[in-house]
């Protein structure tokens, strides 16, 4: 193996390997440490040469909210001590709103270094049905603008993505817009399939049971999720399993309790699961659900569909795309076509597995290989030429 590739600063996003201990983000819990470690192995596999900031932060004594503060403040430190004792070829940002990339950039001219960064935006101010962001970090877009403007290439999980951005930007600046689209790169995000096939179970639920595998925010609509489910439990033979901790007063949290207190022997509450077990779950399931307003990818989805699942998914955001714009999977959001498509795939479970394995087939094009190749060639693109 060649290991005399470009040397890598690889900064990754704040992750909480249990998460029981209170992370309220997808990626903290899920493709942050999944997708990553992923892109991180195969990178290595393929000659870069790895560093990353070694951080590590006390939580004793700070509120759920300071940790993560605290470890972003802690990266940037260690960001700054790689960039003078060792500079790298290229910065690898796994996260741009994690941190951020106009900030290394600062460093670097600080510093008088010329050193490209390449990062993932996972979600943009610049996508109007990104709800979560604008709760959480209202006023902050042109921050968001500034972080993919520094960036030497913009890495895009979808082309429902670049499409957004390329809209979204142009109707503020056209001439911005056409700059960040000629740096940017689909290239999707890797599954992590070697860890999901490890925790393949042929264990089987007694009931047909469809999960709900997404985070309690607004843009995931569980609400809409948790009416349809009240009137089909009642109907069929069939469990459900939510996956996520909704919290109190968080989006979904009122409608689901009422559902299991009332559906006790059909409602599985997994209360953020770890990641194993998580995985465990998706392979004994049935079917997958969204009513998201907002995706920008779907690794949830992507990880149901590879664990045979049937899915049911809306008409919007980067489904389409992941599941090839199959009629049989996607819905118009809404109750009646919901419930319409779930009865119909509960009624006839023939045809539920044959979507379910198309499905997983689509997959493919998730799987690490392909989609480091293609994040190793924006790397080298950027990185400079090796000495003769």
């Amino acid at each position: 193996m060649n290991t005399n590739g470009p040397r890598l600063l690889y900064v990754d996003s704040y992750t909480v390997p249990d998460p029981r201990t209170g992370a309220p983000s997808s990626d903290a819990i899920g493709y942050g440490i999944t997708a990553s470690t992923v892109i991180r192995d195969e990178l290595g596999a393929l000659g870069f040469q790895l560093r990353r900031p070694g951080v590590a932060v006390s939580t004793t004594g700070h509120e759920d909210r300071a940790p993560r503060l605290f470890w972003i403040l802690s990266n940037y430190r260690d960001v700054l001590n790689a960039l003078v004792e060792d500079p790298p070829d290229v910065v690898f940002l796994f996260h741009i709103f994690s941190t951020f990339p106009a900030e290394i950039r600062r460093m670097a001219l600080d510093l008088g270094l010329s050193v490209p960064i390449v990062g993932y935006t996972h979600g943009s101010h610049w996508d109007p049905t990104d709800a979560f962001r604008f709760q959480v970090y209202p006023g902050m877009e042109l921050l968001d603008l500034a972080n993919l403007h520094v960036l030497d290439r913009i890495l895009l999980a979808s082309e429902y993505m670049r499409a957004t951005l390329w809209e979204n930007i142009g109707a503020f600046n056209v001439s911005l817009a056409r700059q960040l689209d000629a740096k940017a790169v689909v290239v999707g995000l890797p599954l992590d399939v070697k860890r999901i096939d490890a925790c393949r179970t042929d264990l089987r639920l007694p009931l047909t049971t469809v999960v709900f595998n997404h985070a309690p925010v607004s843009s995931k609509n569980p609400d809409l999720f948790t009416r349809v489910l009240a009137r089909v439990l009642p109907r069929y033979d069939v469990a459900v399993i939510f996956t996520r901790y909704f919290a109190p007063g968080q989006p979904g949290a009122e409608a689901i309790s009422a559902l299991a207190h009332r559906f006790p022997e059909q409602v599985i509450l997994g209360g953020d699961m770890a990641l194993d077990e998580y995985y465990q779950a998706l392979w004994a399931a049935d079917l997958q659900v969204s009513t998201a307003t907002h995706e920008s990818l779907g690794v949830a989805t992507l990880e149901a569909m590879y664990t045979d699942n049937c899915c049911i998914l809306p008409r919007l955001g980067s489904y389409p795309e992941i599941c090839n714009d199959n009629p049989d999977v996607l819905y118009e959001l809404g109750e009646a076509q919901l419930e319409e498509k779930l009865c119909y795939f509960l009624e006839h479970p023939d045809q539920r597995r044959a979507v379910a394995a198309k499905l997983k087939f689509m997959t493919t094009r998730y799987h690490p290989k392909t989609v480091v190749a293609d994040i190793a060639s924006a790397l080298l693109r950027v990185a400079p030429a090796a000495p003769a």
